[in-house]
């Protein structure tokens, strides 16, 4: 099955499948300890079909070839778990991937939050904390990185977001999403928000002047969703 991959890793027991089953995944087959699903999505930007590669235990040998994003769930808490984040780290190091998601639980301790974070930002990973408390909000101003709080099921919207394929040619144009946003009068600033990483990543491979033609549709995008007057900006 020639589709995009994406590898759940968790260092604790069923988290895996958890998530592969909450972002809507399909079971397809199982063999030891890998389990495989089929994920459809379809959203008013694109379609397309993603294998979900999941194991439980990293200290099974992970495959690593194909892989195109990496979710990793891990408790930052666990007795060993200075050790799970340097096996971690290797295995980012082997893999091509495009996209890395680290998940765990809501961290309430400042030091530890700050290390996890860190791990995150020096190996090119998100941080994506599950909320199982439904604490406040208060408290996620001024982080040092982007990280919302997540349900389980929203994981999935992260990779909504970006554009996984095996073929370069045929990602998402960054083009078609602004298109979209500028040609509809009730464009919404939140989902313009949730593209704006796919939009990063294929401005990256743009020339230069590209890019600053891009970078000025994406500001407009963003000042129409946010109900400005296009004529206070055409200036």
């Amino acid at each position: 099955m020639n589709l995009p991959r994406v590898l759940i890793v968790s260092t604790k027991e069923g988290k895996a499948k958890e998530i592969a089953e909450n972002i809507g995944a399909e079971r397809l087959s199982e063999e030891d300890d890998i389990v495989d699903y089929l994920w459809d999505i379809d959203n008013k930007y694109y379609t397309s079909q993603i294998l979900v590669r999941t194991i439980e235990s990293i200290s099974y040998k992970i495959p690593v070839e194909g892989i195109n994003a990496l979710i990793v769930y891990h408790d930052p808490q666990a007795n060993n778990a200075d050790q799970e984040l340097e096996y971690l780290a290797s295995l980012t190091n082997s893999l091509t991937a495009e996209v890395f998601l680290f998940s765990c639980n809501t961290i309430t301790d400042t030091l530890l939050r700050d290390k996890v974070l860190n791990w995150c930002l020096h190996n090119k990973f998100e941080l994506v904390e599950l909320d199982q408390t439904g604490d406040s909000e208060s408290d996620t101003e001024d982080k040092p990185c982007v990280d919302e709080t997540h349900e389980v099921s929203e994981i999935g919207e992260q990779f909504e977001n970006i554009r996984l394929t095996r073929d370069p040619s045929e990602r998402l144009h960054m083009q078609d999403i602004l298109d979209g946003i500028l040609g509809d009068e009730n464009a919404d600033f939140g989902e313009l928000f949730g593209q704006f990483m796919a939009m990063k990543e294929q401005a990256a491979s743009l020339p230069s002047n590209e890019r600053r033609v891009m970078a000025e549709q994406v500001v407009t995008a963003f000042w129409k969703a946010m109900g400005g007057d296009l004529l206070e900006i055409e200036d």
